[in-house]
Parts: structure tokens; C-alpha cells; sequence
């Protein structure tokens, strides 16, 4: 694929039962949405409810199909990102309505739509906050709530975009990020549909990959990201019968500090597993010799999968 340039700032079944269940990230929830139930998205909102960072439209019910207004958008966003409200630094601007022209300060998504300014966010003056927002513009806004927080790495693979063509460039590059991130993914046809109306689910499962992201990628400022190291070597060895050890190596590591990690593996219908690997950051309480250095992570597949290592920006060290 074309480069791009932009911001740069885991016997044979029970092996892989327990790779699928290491890679899921979140736990059941306590509240559940009765209209998600099945959903694949369920445990995703779940979590965020839970958390009280999104409701639902009444009590019990998340209404996913629903189209997102601007105002929902925005609470959608700053609730779910946790973006706070900044210092407004000697401005006499410190409510909604100097902002937006169409933003009651009564309104109940008020306080959203000026935290959002506050960081950054480019909602325009004349924004109704009752008319609906479309999957890109969701996206672009959501990718800007990210910077916001500050700079990560992203990696550089240009992702062709079937009916992008027509999308101006400053939301064709925040599609681009939110792509490398892997917070959002394209269609049958490499298509996005950017045009359509986003709907409460798509933008509620958005937001927690974004927050998701946001805490294992984004490092605070008394820390170094670790660089980006989008070449792993694959090896393989036969471990059983039916059973494959698979290592993922990757040399010219600053110094022994650094890691690897298996962040999730993905099998697909063509029997090719996609292992997600990110580099470690190294303990921040601990001297590393200055060595160049290389690390390995070692996971199990069945000997049906053909192995795929594909980088992630890098989790900080715990």
C-alpha cells in the first residue's frame, strides 16, 4: 500500500479458546440495554453505561438504530472521551450560546458543546444541534477529541477509501488515523458510506474503541512513546499435534526496556490469523543499559492458520 503522511505524534481447541478469550478486553456488565441483547456491540455500550459515560433513550432501552442528532454527537463524544472543561485564560467566553448560535445554554448538551470547543473541536458557529450528523463528520470530530488529549503514534499504511473521493481533506485524514488506530473499519468494497447518518450504536461503539485507545496508546506527558516498529519477524515451530508455535520478533529496540506485546489475533475465513502485536514501553522507575536490543512474543495457533504479524501503536508498560 501507498504511504500517507499525517499526525504522527494473543490440545489444538483449547488453545484457541483461550487466545479468543484473552483478547477480549472488557468485562460483562451489571446494567444491560434489553434492545442490544444479542447485539455484538451489547457488551461495548453496556460498559460505557455503566460507567455513566452514555444513556440510553429511556430506562432499559439504547434505541441503536436511532439516528444521532449533533447535540447526542457531541454528549456522545465529550462524555465518552472524558475531555474536560479548560480554563477559559482571561476570555469573557465562557458559555455555549458565545459559541453557537443555535446552542440554548439551558439545553441539557449545553455543557458538552463548550467543553468540546474548549478543545479544539471544529464545530461551526451555525451548528444545529438538532439536525443529524453523518458518519464522517462523527469520525472527524471524534478523531479531533483525540488529539485533544495529546499527540500518539500512529502507523502510516494508506487505506483506499472506495467513496471517499469526494470527502474534504481534513476529514479524509482523520479517516485515515481512525483506520491505522483501528477504531473504525471499512465496508464490503473498501466502502465507509461517510454521507449516512450515523447511527447511536455505530457511534457508541466508536467512542469506546476510541477510549479504549485513548488508554492504553496516549502517553501522558511524563513519558516517552515507544518508537514504531511495524516489522516483526515470524517464525514457526510445530509445539503438538494439530498445535503451532508461533513467535513474533522484532529487532533494533533502543534498549532491553522494551517489549512486546500480543494485543489480540484475528482468524479470518481464508485461515490466516492476523496477530496484533505492539511494542512496550519500558519501566520509567528503572536504568535499561543503552544497548540495541530486540524482543520476542510468543502466542499458539492451530496448524490450519497461517500466521500475519501486523502492528499497533505501542501500551505503555504497567
Amino acid at each position: 500500500m501507498k504511504r500517507l503522511s499525517m499526525i504522527n505524534h494473543a490440545k489444538k481447541m483449547t488453545i484457541a479458546c483461550a487466545i479468543l478469550a484473552a483478547s477480549v478486553s472488557f468485562g460483562a456488565s451489571a446494567f444491560a440495554f434489553s434492545d442490544l441483547k444479542g447485539s455484538p456491540a451489547e457488551a461495548k455500550i453496556n460498559a460505557l453505561q455503566t460507567k455513566g459515560l452514555i444513556n440510553g433513550v429511556t430506562h432499559g432501552k439504547f434505541a441503536p438504530k436511532f439516528k444521532l442528532t449533533f447535540g447526542q454527537a457531541v454528549q456522545f463524544i465529550v462524555s465518552g472521551l472524558e475531555l474536560k472543561s479548560q480554563p477559559s485564560n482571561g476570555s469573557s467566553f465562557s458559555k455555549a450560546s458565545d459559541y453557537f448560535d443555535k446552542v440554548s445554554d439551558k439545553a441539557w448538551f449545553a455543557p458538552a458543546f463548550l467543553t468540546a470547543k474548549q478543545n479544539g473541536l471544529s464545530l461551526d458557529r451555525s451548528v444545529n444541534p438538532n439536525g443529524m450528523i453523518t458518519r464522517a463528520q462523527f469520525a472527524h470530530l471524534l478523531t479531533q477529541a483525540l488529539i485533544s488529549k495529546r499527540d500518539f503514534p500512529v502507523t502510516e499504511m494508506y487505506f483506499s477509501i472506495a467513496d471517499g473521493d469526494k470527502l474534504p481533506a481534513e476529514i479524509a485524514n482523520s479517516l485515515q488515523i481512525l483506520l491505522n488506530t483501528h477504531i473504525i473499519s471499512l465496508e464490503a468494497g473498501s466502502k465507509f458510506r461517510p454521507n449516512d447518518v450515523i447511527t447511536r450504536v455505530e457511534a457508541a461503539v466508536w467512542v469506546y474503541d476510541a477510549a479504549e485507545f485513548a488508554q492504553k496508546v496516549i502517553v501522558p506527558a511524563n513519558q516517552t512513546p515507544a518508537p514504531v516498529y511495524d516489522k516483526a519477524e515470524v517464525s514457526v515451530v510445530k509445539a503438538a499435534d494439530g498445535v503451532n508455535k508461533v513467535s513474533l520478533t522484532v529487532n533494533n529496540l533502543p534498549h532491553p526496556g522494551y517489549g512486546l506485546l500480543v494485543e489480540r489475533i484475528e482468524f479470518r475465513k481464508d485461515k490466516t490469523a492476523v496477530i496484533y502485536y505492539s511494542v512496550t514501553l519500558p519501566d520509567p522507575d528503572k536504568i535499561y543499559p543503552q544497548v540495541i536490543s530486540k524482543a520476542t512474543v510468543v502466542t499458539y495457533l492451530s496448524d490450519d492458520y497461517k500466521p500475519v504479524a501486523q502492528y499497533v501503536p505501542a501500551v505503555p508498560a504497567k
